[in-house]
């Protein structure tokens, strides 16, 4: 495995394949930033940093807490400037254009998006990203790759497969332990799609394989990176393929690719070789970037050491020297989904003019109308509707970005209205709002045939007050107060 001069291919492959990825994650902000957190957004960037001055006295230490450039300018326009500039920057990475400027640039940028972007970006794969970039800079200084760089991203890939698989257990929810996690999962998870209903319906039998091959390639075969050039492939074979397979029945922005990428350093040039031509003989390595790597890669790899090792058996000390570094997200904690959720509710916003007559604003691919199918959007991620998955798991008044958004609804904001797929109030803004909850299941192939239905769906209860604007709205920093 540490012959590194047998994985060229793999290398130059991946280092593009990146690109890729960084050009769908700052593209797809283009559509919804201005929506989210611009300053006529949701949760402005702004208004956060506004605060956030008032909270970390000195700029060393703002920096620190938040690393980003919006410090120094967050305008729409700024935003923008960093979006356009992340994209131009990942085709250049797609066309092996000095990596070693373009990867710590597009590390500086999306970690200053993840920074200020507050709920709209705390999901794993922009941590995972932010962490595989940091290895592959260091990795693009070397060719041959330097040995400790190659063991460092080869085990940051271990380490997020065996997380994902050992974190299921570690909460000893019943579901995945009887292996039955994965038939609730096709219904309840944040976006479904026309395949995951299908697989919904197949026997229980076949669920409980899907989940024990899971289990088995996460927590089994992934020991196999670490083994010759013929393990490496099964590994990848498990792996990629798993991500495939999620990737078929979900809609996980652009996770599953971002994973299969990175298995790609696990076929090496005689794999590779009949597909795209023998590897170009490396140039020497300059060897003061030798040292600096073999320094940096032995500090990677001992925070990598200290995450998993936290995961697996806390303690005090490992968790503050963990969350003192956490900050820049060079080494994460991984796993998603450890309790399956059984039960799918969703929040129905409503509107009216009159608070008699009461009209449902639709969001673009969250479930909504009966009839509609479920539709495949990944590598896409519709963030407003992502976060929405998240509420009925916690009260209104705990959730000050959904306050915010039935705020800007009464308002009539049209960048946070161009996140949504129907604004039934066109004219006017409603006079009232307010959130129910619902609780939505697929129907049965029989009854989609008859109605043409994909889900039925129960109402459970009120999720908000009815709120209207008044003059006695404030707002002050980033959160937005209602009168009922």
């Amino acid at each position: 495995m540490l012959d590194t001069a047998d994985y060229l291919i793999g290398v130059a492959l991946f280092l593009r394949l990146l690109g890729a990825i960084y050009f769908v994650a700052f593209g797809a902000f283009l559509f919804q930033y201005k929506g989210l957190f611009g300053t006529k957004g949701i949760l402005p960037i702004d208004l956060y940093l506004h605060h956030m001055r008032q909270y970390f006295k000195t700029p060393w230490r703002r920096f620190y807490q938040i690393p980003t450039v919006f410090w120094w300018w967050s305008s729409d326009l700024a935003l923008l400037m960093v979006f356009i500039s992340g994209v131009v920057l990942s085709i250049l990475l797609m066309l092996n254009v000095y990596p070693i400027i373009v990867l710590p640039l597009l590390f500086a940028l999306y970690l200053s998006v993840v920074s200020a972007g507050q709920d709209f970006l705390s999901f794993g794969w922009e941590l995972f990203l932010l962490e595989i970039t940091v290895n592959a800079f260091f990795l693009s200084l070397t060719s041959p790759a330097n040995p400790l760089i190659w063991l460092s991203l080869n085990f940051l890939l271990f380490r997020f497969h065996f997380e994902a698989g050992v974190s299921k257990l570690e909460t000893r929810d019943v579901n995945w332990r009887n292996l039955t996690a994965l038939k609730f999962h096709y219904q309840t998870q944040p976006l479904p799609n026309t395949t995951a209903w299908h697989a919904y319906w197949l026997p229980m039998w076949f669920h409980k394989l899907s989940a024990a091959m899971m289990f088995f390639i996460e927590i089994i075969v992934v020991f196999a990176i670490f083994g010759p050039k013929e393990f490496r492939l099964v590994a990848f074979a498990g792996l990629a393929g798993l991500q495939l397979l999620i990737w078929l029945t979900g809609n996980f922005s652009y996770l599953n690719h971002l994973t299969m990428v990175l298995c790609v350093i696990l076929l090496s040039d005689a794999y590779l070789a009949p597909f795209f031509g023998a590897a170009t003989p490396p140039a020497p390595t300059n060897e003061a970037f030798n040292i600096l790597v073999y320094i940096a890669a032995a500090g990677l790899l001992f925070l990598q050491v200290v995450a998993l090792w936290n995961h697996l058996m806390p303690h005090a000390t490992l968790k503050k020297f963990y969350f003192s570094v956490y900050p820049f997200h060079i080494a994460n904690r991984y796993g998603i989904f450890a309790v399956m959720t059984t039960k799918r509710y969703e929040i129905v916003v409503e509107g009216s003019a009159d608070g008699c007559e009461w009209k449902e604003y639709l969001f673009r691919y969250k479930p909504s109308e009966l009839t509609r199918r479920p539709r495949r959007v990944s590598p896409y991620q519709p963030r407003l509707d992502w976060q929405a998955w998240f509420l009925p798991f916690s009260s209104f008044h705990s959730e000050p970005w959904f306050q915010n958004f039935l705020y800007r609804l009464l308002e009539g904001s049209p960048p946070t209205l161009a996140l949504l797929r129907h604004n039934p109030f066109a004219e006017d803004p409603p006079r009232y709002i307010r959130a129910l909850v619902y609780d939505y299941e697929f129907t049965d192939p029989e009854m989609r045939k008859k109605s043409g239905q994909w889900w039925t769906r129960r109402f459970v209860g009120a999720y908000s007050p009815t709120l209207s604007l008044s003059k006695a709205i404030q707002r002050k920093d980033a959160r937005v107060k209602l009168k009922s």
